[in-house]
């Protein structure tokens, strides 16, 4: 099931903050681990407040979400052990149905994501050295069908 939210505390925020760092630890082997770590106290702030849909499994535990700014995708994880079964594709169709268009930025080198998106109708838009970590970043973007 999945619940889209703007306000999220304890515990749930606890798990989703985990996810956010465990994910990105597995995900970004090439960037230094200390990077994640420094920034989790405030990207666990930001996230107690931000737009998100998250994904309940049927004992409703929290499994993954996606955060978005605007049409903006700022994140989306999946806990490790959930991978593989469905649960960004949903969590993406769910941001879908909520704005005509989405944007997102992945690392180049995080080759299943820049599948993922691309599979997800995402199409590259620019690409950047991100500053903070000195890596190739791709920006991406979904735009919905419009009929003439």
């Amino acid at each position: 099931m999945i619940t889209h939210t703007d306000h999220i505390t304890g515990s749930n925020l606890d798990t989703i903050a985990q996810i956010w760092l465990t994910s990105n630890l597995e995900a970004h082997s090439f960037i230094d681990p200390n990077y994640w770590q420094q920034n989790f106290a405030a990207v666990k702030q930001q996230l107690a407040t931000a737009e998100l849909f998250i994904f309940n499994d049927t004992n409703d535990q929290i499994t993954g979400f996606l955060g978005l700014s605007g049409d903006y995708i700022a994140g989306l994880f999946v806990a490790a052990k959930f991978r593989g079964e469905g649960i960004g594709h949903q969590l993406l169709t769910a941001a879908k149905t909520s704005q005509a268009k989405l944007t997102l930025s992945v690392y180049a080198k995080n080759k299943k994501a820049v599948n993922f998106y691309s599979r997800e109708g995402f199409c590259l838009t620019n690409q950047e050295i991100d500053e903070p970590t000195g890596e190739l970043a791709l920006q991406m973007t979904w735009t919905k069908y419009q009929a003439n």
